[in-house]
């Protein structure tokens, strides 16, 4: 799951499509039959213009084959495609955000690449990261690959710490959550004591997955590791979220955040006025193109253990395409070292390739340390990710708007939380038993 531009809501999980298993293993050879794939995405224009590139490389690499790129940039992307898939008009090959990969690759919407991907030597599927592929894996099958890396790090405004004397967050012996609240203390200023202040230490999202490492970090769950109980209510899960509410409410570090303001704690930090923030390499583009902020970014905080959340935006080829085997190409192309390459130094993109994430990623010059990135991915975390998650998420969510709110406190939220979560859990399992059953009797 890609962890950056969206926050999934409920969204309707039946996609009416068929599954074809169409064409055999490609293995090395180069397609020969012509026609035309469908090549979707859902980028920025900068992204946009290289894969306009990309596919007039493809097709003079692959005579007789032609790629029509469509792009969608909005916000509304990806609810757009499953309408697309509802409809059974799949594209041939598709960029999926993680948080809808499971419900597409459930649904019968994209084809099981798992014998192409492990059989193709020249694809190379071992210089993937393991986290990174376990994302792309429905019930140990392959469905996906993924096509770039995210992990959540710490952005911090370098000019506002050297302004305070502050030392950089994790330059000093320990970078503990005692010492993250202790550094937002020392960087919260309300120069005209009015009780708000003009600059803000952290930003906390207090939202969906930008919760989950802090919960981690202390030890505790969301859900259990089995997927069928709720752990919100754990006093480790309680004494994390308890910790966030605490920075905005009593020590006042961080600002208040509501429903129609979750894209505010970025613009806080754009603006001077939030000296940490915590986001991943999505954002990287846009802080760049800003050159009155000087920043840099940093590893996160930790309680008890480090841990950080993986996603990642992921390529999958529809189940309905008439071409697999030039979908398969065109995959293994984007895909390839020397495209990841290409992607990485045009548009800092962080690669899926262990061997160009840590070879010429790292190696590149750039403003901002790389490494950071690259080394969270060791101690990232998978996000949990059922077929009915969005509902779950829903249900998590009322939960947290109102303990950030004031409303509810967080053993009273958390505990209806649980209830209502471990309905759902408990319905999914009860209908993936029944979808198990009769396939044994079949």
């Amino acid at each position: 799951m890609l962890v950056g531009r969206y926050r999934p809501t409920t969204v309707g999980l039946v996609i009416a499509v068929g599954i074809i298993l169409a064409g055999g293993l490609s293995g090395c050879r180069r397609p020969e039959r012509q026609g035309t794939l469908w090549w979707f995405t859902w980028t920025p224009a900068e992204e946009y213009a290289l894969n306009q590139r990309l596919a007039a490389q493809f097709e003079r690499e692959h005579p007789g084959v032609k790629v029509r790129l469509t792009n969608d940039p909005s916000q509304q992307a990806m609810q757009k495609l499953q309408v697309t898939l509802s409809a059974g008009a799949a594209p041939d090959l598709m960029s999926i955000h993680g948080a809808f990969f499971v419900p597409f690759a459930t649904a019968g919407a994209l084809l099981d690449i798992t014998e192409r991907a492990e059989q193709d030597a020249e694809f190379k599927l071992s210089d993937f990261y393991p986290g990174l592929l376990d994302l792309c894996r429905v019930e140990g099958r392959l469905y996906s690959i993924p096509r770039y890396a995210s992990v959540y790090s710490m952005f911090y405004n370098k000019t506002l710490f050297d302004r305070a004397g502050v030392p950089y967050p994790g330059s000093g012996p320990s970078w503990t959550w005692d010492d993250f609240r202790s550094t937002a203390k020392a960087l919260t200023k309300d120069e005209n004591a009015d009780g708000v202040p003009e600059q803000y230490g952290c930003a906390i999202d207090f939202w969906g997955a930008r919760i989950y490492p802090w919960v981690w970090q202390n030890g505790g769950q969301v859900i259990s590791p089995d997927k069928k109980r709720a752990m919100l209510s754990s006093p480790a899960t309680q004494e994390a979220l308890q910790f966030l509410v605490d920075l905005k409410a009593k020590d006042k570090v961080a600002p208040q955040s509501v429903e129609d303001e979750r894209r505010g704690s970025k613009e806080l930090f754009k603006m001077g006025r939030v000296a940490m923030y915590m986001s991943g390499p999505w954002d990287v583009q846009e802080f760049e193109r800003m050159p009155d902020l000087v920043w840099d970014v940093a590893p996160l905080p930790q309680k008890k253990q480090k841990a950080s959340l993986l996603g990642t935006e992921n390529y999958a080829i529809g189940a309905k395409t008439k071409m697999p085997d030039q979908a398969w190409a065109l995959l293994k192309f984007l895909l390839s070292p020397e495209v990841q390459k290409t992607v990485a130094e045009e548009i800092g993109k962080m690669p899926s390739r262990i061997s160009v994430a840590e070879g010429p990623f790292l190696a590149q010059k750039v403003g901002y340390n790389r490494r950071v990135f690259v080394e969270a991915l060791a101690y990232g975390k998978m996000p949990p990710n059922i077929p009915g998650w969005n509902e779950v998420l829903d249900i998590m969510q009322r939960a947290l708007d109102a303990i950030w709110q004031g409303k509810a406190s967080v053993s009273e939220a958390t505990k209806q939380a649980d209830r209502e979560i471990n309905e759902v859990l408990l319905r999914w399992q009860t209908q993936k038993n029944g979808q198990a059953g009769r396939g044994s009797q079949k």
